[in-house]
């Protein structure tokens, strides 16, 4: 009766420490709206996430410079899942900008969740003009690299 009272415990306990938070990865965008990426995974320092995005999150707030139309911004970005959609883009003409001054928009979707692909992918942003704040942000029901090369072992020495 105790083994099978330590047993049950054990795996509890050991299920328990298997939980992780969600992960998050960021691409925070660069003050100059002309700009392409290029990524060989989906990851960190420590190499490539596993299993599957759950949300994605836009927001871009986008300046114009000189006499810049607004209506010229595009931005792109190859979303790397196995799911339906797989491309975020839009132009500054589709959402109704023109001219010339500070425009926004923030998208939030579950449209581009699925398996992370390995390989390649990017993101491209062009205009002119200034961003200020803006990022893209993938939330990941998955797990880093080998957790040897994230349990903080380098830090006691």
């Amino acid at each position: 009766m105790i083994r099978r009272i330590l047993l049950v415990l054990i795996l509890a306990l050991a299920s328990a420490g298997a939980s992780a938070a969600p992960l998050s990865w960021r691409l925070d965008m660069p003050s100059t709206a002309n700009n392409s990426f290029l990524w060989g995974w989906l990851g960190d320092e420590f190499g490539p996430f596993t299993g599957s995005v759950t949300a994605t999150k836009v927001v871009i707030t986008y300046t114009t410079t000189g006499d810049e139309d607004a209506a010229d911004f595009y931005f792109t970005f190859d979303v790397p899942t196995l799911s339906d959609q797989t491309w975020i883009h839009f132009n500054g003409k589709d959402l109704g900008w023109s001219g010339t001054g500070t425009f926004k928009i923030e998208l939030e979707s579950k449209d581009y969740n699925g398996e992370i692909r390995p390989g390649r992918f990017g993101a491209e942003i062009t205009g002119g003009g200034t961003l200020i704040d803006s990022y893209l942000e993938l939330t990941i029901d998955g797990e880093r690299a080998d957790p040897i090369y994230t349990d903080g072992f380098d830090e006691e020495f």
